[in-house]
């Protein structure tokens, strides 16, 4: 472990220095849409700059300094939330160059999601731009390094203590699924943690498509890889993960994802697979169904409930509204039942 921790750190100090030759990264407005270029090539701030920017957080390490944006629920705007959900999207780089979906998005657009989310589920909903994504200096090149594991593990420290939270739901698409993945072994106020689709046994993936390096173009040794940090899982009480996942995945393969929940199950830990149909051209977008089930399990509703109810989806199931009210119910009429069952063991 300490040899890994070593290249992690060598990593995320290339970089740094990587992202400080880059462009400074731009206070979007609400109606900007963000920047191809800033994407491929990452961009720097400072705290100053960073002070500037309205939902950002300005955060240091040993091996870094970044400004992280996140888009939140209206909520937010009374000062201080208990429980929080966090959603991380999936690459926006590939070998093929930036996605074409990636300029459409505007910070406007990134908090109506959110409210969106927020108002389905009741719980208070953030989406947290990944380094050199969305607003946020940094490198998208660098992800899946130890670099941007512990940048965002230290904007959910800053933001936690911004507004007061105890405990966080996470959710992650794809390459935010492997962060998902990667976080949960660093912290322990992660109730519900859900990774759909999501890239969590790394090297897994790169052996099994033939390949020496992953596809960012980092090698075995740059990689920081979800499944190994198993072992320093330690949960808080009550946390639970799912993943959701479609065997015909063609991007992230449906064997690695396995292969992590395996690794999680002898691990003993609290982790239900979904089998689900994705969207999109290889049945890989997963996260519409996985939104359902953070929100579901922070309203603690049980495994069993979640399982039964969202296997098979399709995950441009037409009708999530009357779903997120049916689990609103339940929630309540299991709160009643345990209060009964406590009534009856007295």
């Amino acid at each position: 472990m300490k040899k890994i921790m070593r290249v992690g750190y060598v990593v995320a100090a290339a970089a740094v220095l990587f992202s400080g030759c880059a462009s400074t990264v731009r206070n979007y407005g609400p109606d900007d849409h963000f920047s191809s270029t800033e994407a491929a090539s990452g961009s720097s701030s400072t705290r100053e700059q960073c002070a500037r920017i309205n939902d950002a957080v300005w955060i240091e390490g040993r091996t870094f300094q970044e400004c992280i944006r996140y888009f939140p629920s209206k909520d937010f705007s009374n000062g201080a939330v208990r429980k929080v959900i966090v959603f991380m999207a999936g690459d926006i780089l590939s070998t093929s160059g930036v996605s074409a979906a990636y300029p459409a998005g505007t910070p406007r657009k990134r908090v109506e999601k959110a409210d969106l989310e927020q108002s389905r589920g009741g719980t208070a909903y953030l989406i947290l731009g990944r380094p050199g994504t969305d607003g946020s200096s940094g490198n998208q090149n660098w992800r899946r390094t130890q670099y941007e594991t512990l940048v965002i593990n230290a904007a959910l420290d800053k933001i936690k203590s911004r507004y007061g939270i105890e405990e966080y739901g996470l959710i992650g698409q794809s390459g935010g699924g492997g962060l998902v993945g990667a976080l949960i072994a660093e912290r322990q106020d992660v109730l519900c943690a859900v990774s759909s689709s999501g890239v969590t046994a790394v090297k897994y993936r790169v052996i099994a498509a033939g390949r020496s390096s992953d596809y960012t173009g980092k090698s075995m040794a740059e990689i920081w890889d979800p499944v190994e940090q198993l072992d320093r899982v330690h949960p808080m009480p009550g946390f639970r993960m799912f993943v959701t996942s479609d065997q015909r995945d063609a991007d992230v393969g449906f064997s690695s994802q396995d292969h992590y929940v395996q690794a999680a199950k002898k691990m003993k830990l609290p982790i239900t697979q979904i089998m689900v149909l994705a969207t999109g051209a290889v049945h890989h977008q997963t996260f519409g169904i996985g939104n359902r089930v953070v929100e579901d399990c922070m309203l603690g509703l049980s495994t069993d409930y979640i399982f039964r109810t969202y296997s098979g989806m399709s995950n441009d199931y037409p009708h999530m509204e009357e779903l997120a009210h049916k689990a609103q119910v339940q929630a309540g009429q299991e709160r009643i039942n345990q209060e009964g069952a406590q009534i009856e063991n007295k």
